[in-house]
């Protein structure tokens, strides 16, 4: 049997790289910051309602006639150089008319709706290296630094689409306009990614796009086929809102708005997209204990004569 029995040079090679491993995390740690901040931009929408021309796909079918706010407050927590994690609250409005539609049917179909959504979303972010300047300006100051990051993350939504009737909005998700229950909150995917600038550290003003994929089809409450009225809510309102055609000679004959016949596309779920401009101020970490006994790693003289750490 082999036997390995660590000599007290041995035990002290290992007690060595152990605790310059450690210093070496603590160093890192000295790295990780808290940034808390606001941001504002705008929100659009792609769903079963408005839009233009029904032949095209994906942002090309938006109107940016429909497009709304998006307020938040977000918090973003720096893990090391390359990944960050953020937690972002924001309220978004979206909406859509099928009266500014190109297509002729979704003209004659006559629906639309607006949409206030609560969103609360994390975010994991990536920082590709090659993409960021630490030195902006090259200056050899280091005042202004720059950054790209791209992210994927989880979230979910509270949204409750409403309808114009008689000059009041009305709340739809409650009528059944298409015999169904659904529920006001769904999960979220966002992807995309953004930039921001850093000014001495603590100011810093970004820019994000997100595209929000959704887990609904109810967002604008249009999903799958007309239904019959005593499917419905007994809210009077409920039948007068769910079928609202627009008759008229542009309509193609082959186009029913009956019960059973087609009033949306379930085989795509409904998604929002967001871009703002925000603002966020950082908190950097520390720790008095490893400033005063690791300074020798970080390369800022002290009045001693010593080092202390950067920030």
């Amino acid at each position: 049997m082999f036997n390995f029995v660590p000599n007290l040079y041995e035990m002290k090679k290992i007690f060595l790289l152990v605790c310059l491993a450690l210093t070496a995390g603590f160093s890192q740690a000295q790295q990780y910051n808290l940034g808390i901040g606001l941001k504002l931009g705008a929100s659009n929408f792609l769903g079963d309602i408005g839009s233009g021309d029904v032949a095209r796909d994906f942002v090309y079918n938006m109107e940016i006639q429909d497009t709304r706010w998006d307020v938040g407050v977000f918090a973003r927590y720096r893990l090391n150089p390359i990944f960050a994690v953020q937690v972002a609250f924001e309220y978004a409005r979206i909406q859509g008319n099928d009266a500014n539609s190109e297509s002729v049917e979704r003209r004659g179909r006559n629906l639309s709706f607006t949409n206030d959504l609560l969103h609360l979303n994390a975010k994991f972010e990536w920082y590709p290296q090659l993409l960021s300047v630490s030195d902006v300006g090259y200056r050899g100051r280091y005042q202004l630094d720059y950054q790209t990051y791209f992210f994927v993350g989880i979230g979910g939504v509270y949204n409750n689409p409403k309808a114009e009737l008689n000059g009041e909005k009305v709340a739809l998700r409650p009528l059944m306009t298409e015999g169904v229950k659904y529920s006001p909150i769904a999960l979220t995917a966002p992807l995309g990614g953004g930039f921001f600038f850093t000014y001495k550290k603590h100011h810093r003003i970004g820019f994000e796009f997100a595209w929000n994929w959704t887990f609904t089809d109810y967002l604008d409450d249009i999903s799958t086929v007309y239904a019959d009225p005593s499917q419905m809510s007994t809210d009077p309102n409920a039948a007068v809102l769910a079928n609202r055609y627009k008759g008229g000679s542009f309509i193609p004959d082959a186009v029913q708005y009956g019960p059973g016949s087609p009033r949306g596309d379930a085989s795509d779920r409904d998604n929002f997209m967001t871009m703002s401009v925000s603002y966020s101020y950082l908190l950097r970490t520390k720790n008095s204990f490893y400033r005063k006994n690791y300074s020798w790693m970080y390369g800022r003289k002290t009045r001693w004569g010593g080092t202390k750490a950067k920030f």
